[in-house]
């Protein structure tokens, strides 16, 4: 099932999408020259292309699931030590965004950026708010790096706590109320997916506080004329919403969320 969801998913990505539109289009028009549906299915991949392709198009798709939870901003050890007294937190959770296993690259390299992202933004929460652990949590080699790198910017050992056995967020939704049990927490993941995480850990009887981060359009963008340029930048904006509604109905249909 996990395998059937993460190929079904990239079908609908924009540029896969937008080729199989224009090669059925093709096919359609070799069999049946003298009919029209055939160009329109090649038109209809055309368009989905440019149209995704445009950065005022892609951000009107992404903005609304960045938008959902307002950044947490802490600027002082004081704003720190009310969170952590007022919410009682005890655990600053990130969850993880990519890595790949190669020894032989620097420790930021082998961690995605969306990954050093949030681990750098769950450092940050870790320092000003007392008295709290940083767990991180994704695959084997994703748990390990993240661990890694807490460690190179100077996070005690004994105050970082690894869960390296989830595939997916319902995984580590799962495992992680298992470890911090019914403890208040604050969970760092990127802006467009915390809608689904929050969804996923509040199933699971948590009441995390979002911390986004890693947004990818401007809370109020302002529009340029090369924004008018098809761009692989919006393509990769309008892939990441795709996949997160995508996420989203996914978990609603199994009654994750």
């Amino acid at each position: 099932m996990f395998l059937f969801k993460k190929i079904f998913s990239r079908l609908f990505f924009p540029v896969p999408l937008s080729l199989e539109l224009m090669w059925v289009g093709l096919v359609c028009m070799w069999l049946w020259p003298q009919r029209r549906f055939g160009k329109l299915i090649l038109m209809s991949g055309v368009l989905t292309l440019t149209l995704l392709s445009f950065y005022p198009l892609s951000q009107v798709l992404l903005k609304p699931l960045e938008s959902q939870y307002p950044p947490l901003l802490i600027r002082s050890t004081a704003e720190g030590g009310v969170l952590a007294k007022s919410h009682q937190v005890k655990w600053i959770v990130v969850l993880a965004g990519g890595a790949m296993n190669e020894p032989s690259l620097p420790l930021m390299s082998q961690l995605s950026s969306s990954s050093v992202l949030r681990v750098v933004e769950g450092i940050a929460l870790y320092r000003f708010v007392p008295g709290v652990k940083l767990l991180v949590s994704g695959s084997l080699v994703e748990a390990e790096l993240m661990s890694q790198l807490a460690l190179s910017f100077g996070v005690p050992g004994e105050d970082v706590v690894s869960e390296s056995n989830s595939r997916d967020t319902k995984d580590q939704a799962l495992r992680i109320a298992n470890i911090v049990a019914k403890d208040p927490l604050v969970l760092v993941t990127e802006a467009s997916h915390m809608p689904r995480s929050m969804g996923l850990f509040h199933k699971q009887g948590l009441s995390p506080i979002a911390a986004p981060v890693g947004h990818r359009v401007a809370l109020n963008p302002e529009y340029k004329w090369w924004t008018l340029f098809p761009n692989a930048e919006s393509l990769k904006i309008a892939q990441r919403a795709i996949y997160e509604y995508l996420g989203l109905a996914w978990a609603m249909v199994r009654g994750q969320i």
